[in-house]
């Protein structure tokens, strides 16, 4: 299993609107082969991050194409900073 952890800063008063617009996020990674999960995790300060999980590793790569254009075109507006990004395979779970 090969994931990809986003972490993106928000202004915290842009939050709730980003909340209501995250339906839209989940239904592209939904979409793509091999998807397996999509976690969207709000921070207590100004910040939002999401795991997306897939069966290989170009998924999960394709993942952070896909979510850079739909934060371009969808919530570019709330997002207040460039998203540190971690992608790789998944050594431990439970």
């Amino acid at each position: 299993m090969y994931g990809s952890v986003r972490r993106y800063r928000i202004d915290p008063k842009n939050m709730d609107e980003l909340v209501k617009r995250v339906p839209g996020a989940v239904n592209v990674m939904s979409s793509l082969t091999g998807f397996r999960a999509y976690y969207v995790v709000r921070g207590g300060d100004d910040s939002i991050a999401t795991l997306s999980l897939f069966s290989d590793k170009d998924a999960a790569v394709l993942s952070n194409v896909v979510a850079e254009k739909w934060v371009k075109e969808n919530a570019a507006d709330l997002v207040s900073s460039a998203v540190d990004t971690v992608t790789g395979e998944v050594i431990a779970f439970m």
